[in-house]
């Protein structure tokens, strides 16, 4: 505004209008429908990774027992090459393997042959029959134990081999596996490659209990052989070409920084003439008993609060003579094998409660293998393993959240969430995994658990129908458990 005149009588001033400042009253930020959508994608990923991990885990469980299973069958035709020619008969083959060591039936009150290998439980079944060779121009023969069918020409020595067949099956959630192997056992009057006889062994013992760089062997051939395969549980070892009839074969056994595990093995021997024709092979079954077990690893335990136990787990000895396994307590002077915990006949045994825990104060808990005394036949302990000690507490971490069941077609899924972090923590107090219990909450009625924190998922093979009720614990770093959220049952 410029001239004109003030009302007090003086000139106006020219005067310049300044503007106020722009005030922006606009705010950034999330809507919550943005934020809904966010925490879905979020959840939506982690349950995709969280079911990629439990596959991953399901199917390495998988692989390792058809591992298992497949070294079972290679140990059990190997170990028939170990029987004398003229016993490997349908009636007495399955006697015959029973009876050699770490193949004896493992439910002896049933009539199913059970073989325990790698914490699962595998049922045999072998049989055999004997073939004749049409090579020899003779045809086959009739007759009850061959495998042909076809009518006999003339053949004055028909049974050139015997075929053996080995059936394993066993359960995995529910589910039915199952592997075949075969082999043949040639007979030694009438194969056609070299035959081949074992002359020394040093030691002479089957049973090695003396620490010593090898297990040395002298085979002889009734005729100069091309080539001689030398072979341990049926991984060759060895191959040599003779200069005469005689064939030395030397198993390291500890030499080389190599020390093999004590167990029991099978060393076989085959001859092979120029054409690459087998001649019958010849085993024998050495067991290695010179060291004591090695103390069991990843010895973990604590106070359970909840029931008022303590609760002890470890990883299995991977020597394969293990016995089994006794839990100690050590408490002021006294040093005992915790109640129902001397687990002597349980080489698969990796956990164990101790029911009644003493009044004192701290207690310390450890474990040792066992494995059998090669002079009195008796358990003998191992090295021990390492220890911890555990006091009585009040903590707990909180239980899970929502449990929910659902079918998928013979089977029963678990789900559930992650329980709230404790408030304030304690010394040990992130969940280690979650434990699963069915048909009740108590120590008896424990039936799975996971491997880790992140798993939240379980699945009851072939449950769907069983009319089960489901409950889920959190397990802390301590080993105390929370209160058990559930029931649930199949919908």
């Amino acid at each position: 505004m410029h001239g004109g005149a003030r009302n007090d009588g003086h000139p106006a001033a020219d005067v310049e209008m300044v503007p106020w400042p722009k005030v922006h009253s606009e705010e950034s930020g999330f809507t919550l429908i943005e934020l809904l959508v966010t925490m879905v994608i979020l959840m939506v990923g982690i349950a995709g990774s969280v079911a990629l991990v439990d596959g991953s885990n399901a199917r390495t469980v998988v692989t390792k027992e058809r591992e298992g299973g497949t070294a079972l069958a290679r140990e059990l035709l190997e170990s028939a090459r170990s029987v004398k020619y003229t016993r490997l008969t349908p009636a007495g083959l399955k006697a015959e393997l029973q009876a050699l060591p770490g193949l004896a039936d493992s439910t002896p009150g049933t009539v199913a042959w059970t073989v325990e290998r790698r914490n699962q439980t595998y049922t045999v079944s072998v049989s055999v029959c004997s073939v004749d060779d049409q090579e020899d121009g003779l045809g086959d023969h009739t007759g009850a134990n061959f495998c042909s069918a076809a009518t006999a020409n003339g053949d004055a020595n028909p049974d050139d081999y015997k075929r053996i067949s080995v059936d394993l099956d066993w359960t995995r959630a529910g589910h039915k596996r199952t592997l075949r192997q075969a082999g043949v056992v040639h007979n030694e009057s009438s194969s056609l490659g070299p035959s081949i006889e074992m002359i020394t062994q040093v030691p002479s013992e089957n049973v090695i209990t003396t620490n010593r760089s090898s297990v040395d062997f002298t085979w002889r051939t009734d005729e100069v052989a091309a080539a001689i395969r030398y072979s341990v549980d049926g991984v060759a070892k060895q191959s040599v070409k003779p200069s005469g009839l005689s064939s030395d074969f030397s198993w390291k056994i500890d030499s080389g920084g190599q020390h093999v595990p004590d167990g029991t093995y099978i060393v076989s021997a085959t001859a092979f003439d120029d054409k690459g024709r087998p001649g019958a092979s010849r085993s024998r079954t050495i067991r290695l008993n010179r060291d004591t077990p090695l103390a069991p690893r990843e010895f973990r335990g604590g106070w359970n609060a909840r029931l008022g136990v303590v609760d002890v787990d470890w990883s299995r000895n991977e020597e394969p003579d293990i016995t089994g396994y006794r839990v100690y307590r050590q408490y002021g002077a006294t040093s005992e094998i915790v109640p129902g915990c001397n687990l002597t006949s349980k080489p698969d045994a990796t956990t164990c409660t101790d029911m009644s825990p003493p009044a004192a104060g701290d207690v310390v808990y450890f474990v040792r293998a066992l494995d059998e005394d090669p002079s009195t036949g008796a358990p003998r302990e191992g090295e021990k393993s390492s220890s911890f000690s555990t006091a009585k507490t009040a903590n707990q971490p909180n239980m899970p959240g929502t449990l929910t069941a659902s079918v998928d077609g013979v089977d029963l899924g678990l789900v559930w969430t992650l329980p709230p972090p404790v408030v304030p923590a304690y010394t040990g107090s992130a969940v280690s995994f979650y434990r699963i219990y069915r048909d009740g909450t108590g120590v008896s009625d424990r039936y799975a658990r996971t491997s880790a924190a992140t798993e939240l998922t379980f699945l009851d093979g072939g449950a769907a129908q069983g009319g089960h009720e489901y409950w889920v614990t959190a397990v802390d770093e301590a080993y105390s458990e929370s209160k058990p959220v559930g029931p649930v049952s199949a919908p």
